[in-house]
């Protein structure tokens, strides 16, 4: 495994650094542009939410990206922390099959 030392910048900081923020908005109004409750939107930029495949098209749609990009982001945050767990110790302790 190539483990990353530094945990990748997660979606809500990009959300929040990127754009919430130069847009000059408050979590609460980005949460009614996107038509969803402002504590969805405090979650992802507090980093105690992950970023849907639907909450994706909606950041996608609203901030002309692409959900793929969210999704990146959201991934990368995600695999880090399963490299990063109790978990990765036991899998590298299994049979390699090819």
């Amino acid at each position: 495994m190539g483990l990353q030392t530094r945990r990748p910048i997660t979606p809500g900081e990009v959300l929040r650094e990127d754009f919430i923020e130069p847009l000059g908005m408050t979590q609460g109004a980005f949460a009614d542009a996107l038509a969803v409750d402002r504590s969805t939107i405090n979650e992802i930029v507090n980093g105690r939410r992950s970023v849907t495949p639907e909450m994706a098209l909606r950041l996608a749609h609203a901030l002309r990206t692409t959900p793929q990009y969210w999704i990146n982001l959201q991934s990368a945050v995600d695999l880090y922390d399963a490299e990063h767990s109790p978990l990765a110790r036991e899998v590298s302790f299994l049979k390699v099959l090819f």
